[in-house]
């Protein structure tokens, strides 16, 4: 398969010594800790990965209970050893408190290992009680995944095992037509006639089955449910004006919202009944930067919210998420499109990397899995999968020596060096025998840069420098390792382009006329060894009211500081 081709990532995973309590033990969970959040993901310094969230209502707060992503920063596989909780009284406020390690399976659970603690669901039972479903790795191997159900007294714990044993394993869906696929991302609801139905699914594969009143027994047939266009994981089900509702992570390679099989977005559809079959409606979020979205949907305050997780936090990546959440409304039945938002939107960080805001090209591009667009999107320091990656691969056989990829910005830039990151696989892709750089000069013609030198160790990062140029365009020309009359493929994550930093940015004064301001698109600035330059600026938006507000732009490619603008109403 292509994307076989492409990578194939270690899935190493920590190793942890299960700690086993007896089924009477109260593990006490961690002390919580109170944050506040500026925006998307909600908990972003990368002291905490959280992932997988299932909201909860209860007493005016919402509870979200996740699960814990653990690896190290360049580790491939998912290393989750806990369960947390993130808590609020409005998640509009910012205002959130982090319960850690709240439950611990290799505790709770007398035959799970401890390991693996995949995507959950906590819900308030019809006792009053409240159950956390969570699939788990057990130690008889044959059951691989299992969902255990934990119950407590408060959405917090301290947790209890109250049937010693899981309640859905492996075997309960082995021997069947679509055998294989994983018993994780369990959603429990509960219906307005008192019936409890558990879901979970994986792999293209969505199954549900009616639970016992005590919500800790099966008291049905697991169902295979029909209907769910494109259906990858993690189904969640809510009911609204007598319509059942579900979202889902939707996956189609080659589709319009992920053009490969790494790339998730969140899928809606209804039913008339609460194990359907299903009408698929439409994507209602996509553009998130991880491989999956986890998504679900909840009532509170007043407001329906979609919570999801993301690649966004500091250092995060694929196996490092960290959860967001977003307003959502509806139209009738119909759950209208989300856009997912940042507290920090990437295009306002300061840096000095002038490839982000570069229109980029390449001699030839395997699109999908691996994509042009990777190649700037800031992203350095997380484990990769094709889609983070672009990729010029044309098959065992390929008698092409060498591939570029270039850079051109609307203005001339002022570059003095370059960061780049190549990869290779056990397959056919290799680091380059060579590389070089060239810019092209004020008549359109292309000069090699001076001064550079061209490492082509893969997996790490390479900063270089070289004497500063001032361009429109800048190409790296990558040339393949010969295997016999044949040329190995190339990989590269990230290709930065640096600029010179100029000594001060100025504060500008810019009149307000009938309450809106003339904001400039761009500023001149003088440069060490060029004079002054033309720098495009991208502007925050401008708070709303009247008076003498300050503006602020990034100047694309200077890392010191951001222009200000002064407004004042006239």
């Amino acid at each position: 398969m292509k994307t076989q081709r492409i990578l194939r990532l270690l899935m190493a995973c920590c190793t942890v010594t299960p700690v086993v309590a007896s089924l009477d033990a109260e593990p006490v969970p961690a002390a919580p800790r109170p944050f506040f959040s500026t925006g998307n993901p909600i908990l972003s310094d990368g002291s905490y990965y959280t992932a997988d969230p299932a909201p909860l209502s209860h007493d005016g707060k919402l509870y979200l209970h996740v699960g814990r992503d653990e690896p190290e920063l360049y580790q491939g596989g998912f290393v989750m050893n806990e369960y947390a909780v993130l808590s609020t009284e409005n998640p509009s406020s910012g205002n959130w408190t982090l319960h850690p390690r709240n439950l611990a399976p290799g505790e709770v659970f007398s035959w799970a290992t401890g390991k693996k603690a995949f995507a959950g669901h906590c819900l308030r039972g019809k006792d009053g009680r409240f159950y956390w479903y969570v699939p788990v790795e057990a130690k008889d191997g044959a059951l691989r995944m299992a969902i255990g159900v934990a119950v407590s007294d408060s959405p917090l714990g301290p947790w209890k095992d109250p049937i010693g044993k899981p309640l859905v394993t492996w075997n309960d869906v082995f021997g069947e037509s679509d055998r294989g696929q994983e018993v994780i991302d369990p959603h429990t609801f509960i219906d307005e006639d008192g019936k409890v139905y558990l879901y979970w699914g994986s792999w293209g594969v969505a199954r549900v089955v009616e639970l016992s009143a005590t919500m800790t027994e099966k008291a049905g047939e697991i169902r295979t449910m029909q209907g769910l266009d494109s259906f990858f994981e993690a189904p969640w089900v809510v009911k609204r004006h007598g319509v059942y509702h579900m979202v889902y992570d939707w996956k189609r390679g080659g589709s319009q919202w992920t053009p490969s099989n790494y790339q998730a977005c969140i899928g809606h559809a209804t039913a008339a009944s609460p194990a359907g079959p299903w009408t698929f409606r439409e994507i209602i979020l996509s553009g998130t930067s991880a491989t999956t979205v986890h998504p679900s949907i909840i009532e509170q305050g007043g407001k329906w919210w979609v919570t999801y997780h993301t690649r966004d936090a500091k250092d995060g990546g694929h196996f490092r998420r960290s959860v967001a959440i977003d307003e959502m409304k509806w139209d009738g039945d119909r759950i209208l499109p989300v856009t997912p938002t940042r507290a920090r939107p990437p295009e306002f960080n300061l840096t000095n990397n002038l490839a982000r805001d570069a229109k980029a090209s390449v001699s030839f591009a395997e699109q999908p899995p691996t994509t042009i667009a990777a190649l700037h999107d800031g992203r350095v320091t997380s484990v990769r999968l094709p889609p983070d990656q672009w990729g010029n691969y044309r098959g065992n056989t390929n008698t092409v020596e060498s591939d570029w990829i270039r850079y051109d910005w609307d203005m001339p830039v002022r570059i003095e060096g370059a960061g780049i990151m190549f990869h290779q696989d056990p397959n056919w892709t290799r680091p380059p025998a060579r590389w070089t750089m060239e810019y092209m000069d004020d008549k359109g013609a292309w000069q090699a840069v001076r001064g550079a030198t061209y490492p082509t160790e893969p997996d790490r990062w390479h900063d270089l420098k070289f004497e500063p140029v001032t361009t429109r365009a800048l190409r790296a020309i990558i040339h393949g390792q010969k295997n016999d009359s044949h040329f190995h493929s190339v990989l590269v994550s990230e290709f930065e382009v640096h600029g010179v930093q100029v000594k001060e940015l100025p504060v500008i004064e810019v009149p307000m006329k009938n309450g809106s301001p003339e904001l400039p698109p761009r500023i001149d600035l003088e440069f060490p060894g060029a004079g002054m330059l033309p720098v495009k600026l991208l502007w925050r938006k401008l708070p709303a009211g009247n008076g003498e507000f300050v503006a602020e732009a990034r100047a694309i490619g200077q890392a010191a500081a951001y222009i200000r603008a002064r407004l004042r109403n006239e």
